[in-house]
C-alpha cells in the first residue's frame, strides 16, 4: 500500500514536498503507521495457525515512509511481513519478533545496518536485501532456512552454525566481499555470491560445506580455480560466468568433486582461447569460428570432468561424449601443457586494476543502481 500524501493548498507544501525537502537535509522525519492504515495493508484470507478459524495472514505496508511499524503486531496471526521501502531502522524492525506465528518477513529497501534481530520461533525466510548492512554477525534463528543479504557492504561472512541450524540458502550477491572465505552455516545448500569481488577461494572455509548443492559465483574476479576439495561432495551446480579464468586446465582441479554435473563458464577469457587458431584459416565463416571455439571448450572439458550433464545451459550431447572420450589422454595432455604462468597471472593481476579504475573513472558521480 502507498502512503497518501497531502497536496499543497495555496502555496503550503504537501507532505510529500516537506519529505524531499527534509531528506534533501538529511532528516528523516518520523512516520507510525496507525491501526487503520495497518488494517488496509492485510491480504491472503486463509485458516489461521489453528486450521479452524479465518484471519488474514498478509500484511504488505511497502513504500510508505515508515519509522514506526508498532500496529502491525496487532494483528498476531499474521504469517507474512513485507515492509520493504520504508525508513526502518533494526530497532523499528525488533517489534515484529513479538509476533509469534512470523514466517516470512520481507524488509527490503530501509535503513539497517544489521540483520541481528531477535530470534523468532517459526521465522524461515528473511530478506533484508539493498539495505545498509555491513556485518553478519549475531544472527540467530533457529528455524531460519532462507537468509538473504544480498546488495549492502558486508565485507566479510561470520555466521554461526548453531544459530543458524536449519539455512539452506544464503544470499550474499552484489556485496563487497574480496574473497570466498570466513564463518557459513554447515546447513547450507544454496549459496549465492555473484557479484562480489572475490579472487581467492580459500579451501578451509569451503570445504566446511558438506551439504553444498549450488555455488554461484559469477561477477568476480576469480582467475584461478584453487580451494575446490573432495569435502564439497554434494556439490552439482557451479557458476563461476563472467570472472578472469583464462586457462582450460584451471577447469582440472574440480575434478575432485564427485557429483559435480553442471557447469557455466560463459564470459571469460577462457572461452576465446580458440580464436587464433580459427583466424588463420582462409574465408573462415564467423559463425564456424564461433562455433568451433565453443565445441573446443566443451570437448576440453568433458576430457577433464567427464560426469558433467550440462556445460553453459546446454547438456551434453552422446556426440560430445563420445569425441572427448576418443580423443581423452592426447588432448588432456595438449591441455595441461598450455603455456603461462606467474608472468600470466600477473598480468591478469595488472589488466584487472586498470578495467576497475576505468570504470570508477567512468561511473564516478553517477547514481548507483
Amino acid at each position: 500500500m502507498q502512503g497518501e500524501g497531502h497536496p499543497a493548498v495555496e502555496g503550503i507544501p504537501g507532505e510529500d514536498d516537506l519529505y524531499k525537502h527534509f531528506l534533501l537535509q538529511g532528516v528523516i522525519l518520523p512516520k507510525i503507521l496507525t491501526f487503520d492504515e495497518a488494517s488496509k495493508c492485510l491480504s491472503n484470507l486463509g485458516k489461521d495457525e489453528s486450521g479452524v478459524r479465518y484471519a488474514y495472514l498478509m500484511i504488505s505496508a511497502t513504500d510508505m515512509k515508515l519509522t514506526d511499524i508498532t500496529k502491525i503486531t496487532c494483528f498476531k496471526h499474521v504469517l507474512f511481513v513485507d515492509v520493504s521501502g520504508n525508513y526502518l531502522e533494526l530497532e523499528a524492525l525488533q517489534v515484529l519478533c513479538e509476533m509469534p506465528f512470523l514466517i516470512l518477513l520481507k524488509a527490503e529497501r530501509n535503513k539497517l545496518t544489521s540483520a541481528a534481530l531477535n530470534p523468532c520461533p517459526y521465522l524461515q525466510v528473511l530478506v533484508l536485501n539493498k539495505n545498509q548492512i555491513v556485518e553478519t554477525n549475531d544472527i540467530t534463528q533457529p528455524y531460519l532456512e532462507t537468509l538473504d543479504l544480498s546488495n549492502n557492504s558486508i565485507y566479510e561472512v561470520r555466521l554461526v552454525s548453531k544459530n543458524l541450524k536449519e539455512l539452506k540458502l544464503l544470499e550474499l550477491t552484489g556485496n563487497q566481499l574480496t574473497e570466498l572465505a570466513g564463518d557459513f552455516p554447515v546447513s547450507t545448500e544454496k549459496l549465492y555470491l555473484g557479484m562480489n569481488r572475490i579472487n581467492k577461494i580459500i579451501a578451509s572455509d569451503l570445504s566446511k560445506l558438506v551439504n553444498l548443492k549450488i555455488l554461484h559465483l559469477r561477477g568476480n574476479k576469480l582467475h584461478k580455480l584453487d580451494g575446490f576439495t573432495a569435502a564439497l561432495r554434494n556439490l552439482t551446480y557451479l557458476n563461476v560466468r563472467n570472472n578472469n579464468i583464462r586457462h582450460m586446465r584451471q577447469f582440472r582441479k574440480l575434478a575432485c568433486l564427485p557429483k559435480l554435473e553442471t557447469i557455466v563458464i560463459l564470459d571469460n577469457p577462457v572461452m576465446n582461447m580458440r580464436q587464433e587458431h580459427v583466424g588463420e584459416e582462409e574465408e573462415e565463416e564467423e559463425v564456424d569460428a564461433e562455433e568451433e571455439k565453443k565445441d573446443f571448450v566443451r570437448i576440453s572439458l568433458l576430457v577433464m570432468l567427464p560426469n558433467l550433464k550440462r556445460i553453459n545451459k546446454e547438456l551434453v550431447t552422446p556426440e560430445e561424449r563420445d569425441e572427448a572420450f576418443f580423443l581423452g589422454d592426447d588432448k588432456y595432455h595438449e591441455i595441461m601443457e598450455e603455456p603461462s604462468s606467474e608472468e600470466d597471472s600477473l598480468l591478469i593481476t595488472a589488466t584487472d586494476m586498470t578495467t576497475e579504475y576505468s570504470t570508477e573513472t567512468e561511473t564516478e558521480g553517477q547514481d548507483q543502481p
